[in-house]
């Protein structure tokens, strides 16, 4: 997913093909001796094999991905045009509701991409699975803002994502008819069923409560506002917003445990039939129709494959909790979803499942004391609160120090309270949230769910209460500079040897740890960034970051821009603009050279500075960079072909990375679109 080119065809068959079939001859053909080292080196040559036809699997699987949801690329236009379609759902953000389209037309398109979003003053009438017609402006899913930065283009291009852009005025409500596919007509379906039971959740119990009850049932989150989302996030719980693991898991648990208990004390079932497996389908049952009525979107159809991975192992006799399970699961998730390696939610989730697993196996292995005498119910009822409580807090720390540094490396960030904050929201979710879920769905179809819904909300608007209390502490959120790659791969690898092996072979990951830390810690800091459009310029001198003062400048890329560089939103709030800038030019003394912005050929003279970097928001003569000895010349040409930009001293001299290399030609990177429109 990351080469600079789609690997050849025959090259993922190959590898497959070839590691499969030296793998079963080294398992296949016999040995003289049963032991010793010779059996040693086959074990590891066929470890080998086998990992050399899992890559080419994987190759094989992402490139029927790529080319299953391949579509024409969609070029930019500044004239409007219209739009006819069926809205699927309504992607609403702090700028206010974006209907994603089914696409049926674009006016003077051929051949229209399968979905496209429209960002709308108002949604009005036009729910999910109604048809709408749109008049206005689009254009292909932007790359990222910066080297590292948030990829949507790639994200746009495997959900069929084929254009984004904003209407002039409402979009209208319209009247045609429904689509051909069969398969179409039935997700319109769900996604009007969806909307139905969101507005009915929000009219019932209004409020944030409200609002974030219909996210976790229905998956619709239009309807939670950007402060609640915004301290949420900010106090760790963010992930309780979307219908992830953790809620397919205590659906799961809950309906599971209901099941098993009921028919145990059921004397005719518990002595007949395999209660504990009739009791896995039920639970089984029961996170199908939540992925069904949340969305079927891919975090939660990766959760439900989680879930069914483990009930399925208990119909098979097998443990429901292990590593092969869980290796199990990600193999069949990387089968059908082979972008979501990428993802920072696939990573954090398999990431925390791992280290939970992992906690398990060790402490299952673990000398356990001799049973003592049954205590009191009074004594009993204090070891047993003793024991969930030390267990929801060992829980939280061993979750939350696996996915730290894949938020570090993919968000800059990590929330200081997240510990606390999950400690109180965790029993909560788990023994009011979700029984009172549950009852209402059962009670639903007779009409009685009113009752535990507003138990439901209650518990979340607690939830919140707790986020608030953190999430807006002014140093919840700690920024950090990205890691190098390197040294995310080695902590990744640090964590891998910590949960896999066992024993003292555990420790082999405390070194390669440190040498993680190691690189981070000497990684070269960036000097200067800038976003592909100019709005947002960001230059450090002596630590201190300046933030460049612009009529032009966005809030959407300037907050961008400075959490890619490890700048908290309250550290941006209080950068000051620079002062040297006028509406010519804008220019810093950093330790090591000058930065220049020039905006005419006056600026671009005052620029003219050995070693400097002069980043011109006009055309450059030819023999500029030369004459002046620049260290480094940013052009709008290369602004244009290459975005945005961070540099970086080194000893060496700066080193300028930009968010789309040349050399990098995927289907969703703005070179490739440029080569299909050649």
């Amino acid at each position: 997913m990351l080469a600079p080119r789609d690997p050849p065809v025959w090259l993922s068959g190959a590898a497959f093909g070839l590691g499969i079939a030296a793998a079963l001859a080294l398992a296949a053909v016999p040995h003289a001796t049963p032991t010793g080292w010779q059996v040693r080196l086959r074990q590891a040559l066929g470890g080998l094999c086998a990992l050399l036809a899992a890559a080419g699997l994987g190759a094989i699987a992402a490139q029927v991905r790529t080319q299953t949801v391949a579509q024409p690329a969609f070029a930019a236009s500044e004239e409007p045009r219209a739009v006819e379609g069926w809205v699927v759902a309504n992607d609403a953000n702090d700028n206010g509701p974006r209907l994603r389209l089914l696409v049926r037309s674009i006016d003077g398109v051929a051949s229209p991409p399968r979905y496209a979003r429209m960002s709308v003053s108002e949604a009005g009438l036009l729910t999910p699975g109604r048809a709408a017609r749109c008049f206005g402006v689009l254009g292909p899913p932007s790359g990222p803002m910066a080297p590292g930065a948030y990829d949507f283009a790639r994200r746009a291009y495997f959900e069929r994502l084929g254009a984004t852009g904003f209407s002039f005025g409402r979009c209208r409500p319209t009247n045609f008819e429904q689509p051909d596919s069969w398969f179409d007509r039935q997700r319109l379906h769900l996604a009007a069923m969806r909307a139905d039971l969101s507005a009915e959740i929000q009219s019932l119990v209004p409020g944030r409560g409200g609002s974030i009850a219909a996210a976790l049932i229905s998956g619709d989150r239009s309807a939670v506002d950007r402060e609640t989302n915004e301290m949420l996030f900010n106090a760790g719980l963010g992930h309780l917003l979307s219908v992830s693991g953790i809620h397919m898991s205590i659906v799961g648990g809950l309906v599971f445990a209901t099941l098993l208990w009921t028919f145990s004390l059921i004397s005719p079932i518990a002595l007949r039939f395999p209660v504990k497996k009739i009791a896995a389908v039920g639970a089984l049952v029961a996170v199908g129709a939540y992925l069904i009525v949340s969305g079927i979107n891919v975090p939660a159809l990766r959760s439900f494959i989680m879930a069914a991975v483990a009930f399925g192992a208990i119909l098979l006799d097998r443990p429901a909790i292990s590593m092969r399970g869980l290796a199990l699961a990600a193999f069949i998730v990387i089968l059908l979803f082979p972008e979501s390696v990428l993802d920072a939610s696939f990573q954090m989730s398999f990431a925390a499942t791992m280290a939970l697993v992992a906690l398990f196996e060790l402490l299952s292995r673990a000398p356990h004391a001799p049973a003592l005498p049954t205590p009191g119910p009074i004594i009993g009822f204090m070891q047993w609160s003793t024991r969930a409580v030390g267990a929801v807090l060992l829980i939280s720390v061993v979750a939350g120090l696996a996915t730290d540094p894949f938020a570090m490396y993919h968000f800059q960030r990590f929330s200081l309270y997240s510990l606390p904050a999950n400690l109180l929201a965790e029993p909560i979710l788990s023994f009011l949230v979700a029984p009172a879920a549950v009852v209402a769905a059962v009670l639903a179809p007779f009409g009685l769910a009113d009752a535990p819904i507003q138990v439901m909300a209650s518990a979340l608007d607690l939830i919140a209460a707790i986020g608030q209390t953190f999430g807006e502490r002014p140093e919840a959120v700690q920024a950090v500079p990205k890691p190098p790659d390197a040294a995310f791969l080695l902590c990744v690898a640090a964590l891998l040897c910590a949960c896999l092996w066992r024993g003292a072979l555990r420790w082999i990951g405390a070194p390669i740890l440190a040498a993680s830390i190691a690189i981070y810690v000497a990684a070269p800091q960036p000097v200067a960034a800038f976003d592909s459009d100019l709005r947002a310029i960001y230059v450090r001198d002596a630590g201190r970051w300046t933030l460049l003062g612009n009529s032009r400048r966005s809030t959407y890329a300037r907050d961008g821009l400075g959490a890619t560089l490890g700048l908290s939103p309250a550290e941006i709030e209080r950068l000051a603009p620079a002062e040297t800038c006028n509406d010519s030019s804008c220019q810093w003394q950093t330790p090591s050279r000058t930065i220049v912005l020039a905006r005419d050929a006056a600026a671009l003279e005052r620029g003219c500075v050995a070693g400097a970097i002069v980043i011109a928001e006009i055309e450059t003569p030819a023999d500029y960079a030369t004459r002046c000895q620049l260290a480094a010349l940013i052009t709008p040409a290369s602004i244009a072909q290459l975005g945005g930009a961070i540099i970086t001293e080194t000893p060496l001299g700066p080193r300028v990375t930009r968010a789309w290399p040349a050399d990098i030609r995927r289907p969703w990177t703005p070179q490739a679109r440029n080569t299909e429109g050649e």
